[in-house]
């Protein structure tokens, strides 16, 4: 029996070391396959996005003129914008005091959270705007001027 074990484990090892190796490795893209980035930005703050259930995502590009607002408004989910051109000033109901972003710089803010976007400045901003939102709601919703005087 011992005999018949150590031949069936030679056996084993034989046929093993014949099979050829695989190296666990990247697979490149094949094919015509091309990556534009949109946008990149760095934010101040750390950046967590969840959901209670599935969810839409929406990518929009924002062109806003010298002296465009976007009013107070609120999302039903979270906004990760990204500042490609000029610049804004953003609003918070926690913080009334406009805090503007650059071109190259990225902001996050909270599902539900009321907020005013300007271009305070004398060019044209560019923003790349996108949105985790609870699915078949809609993107914006009017919100009272949280920072009225």
């Amino acid at each position: 029996m011992t005999t018949r074990v150590v031949t069936c484990a030679a056996i084993v090892l034989l046929l093993c070391s014949a099979m050829p190796t695989v190296t666990a490795g990247a697979t490149p893209p094949g094919g015509d396959v091309t990556r534009t980035d949109l946008a990149k930005g760095d934010t101040e703050t750390s950046v967590s996005i969840t959901t209670d259930g599935p969810a839409t995502q929406i990518v929009q590009s924002l062109s806003m003129g010298p002296g465009a607002t976007s009013g107070w408004h609120t999302h039903p989910g979270a906004e990760l914008s990204v500042i490609t051109g000029g610049s804004v000033a953003l609003q918070t109901a926690g913080a009334c005091a406009p805090v503007t972003y650059a071109a190259g710089q990225a902001v996050a803010i909270p599902a539900g959270v009321p907020h005013r976007v300007a271009n305070e400045s004398g060019s044209r901003a560019e923003v790349v705007v996108t949105y985790t939102l609870p699915v078949a709601t809609p993107v914006r919703e009017d919100a009272p001027d949280v920072c009225a005087e």
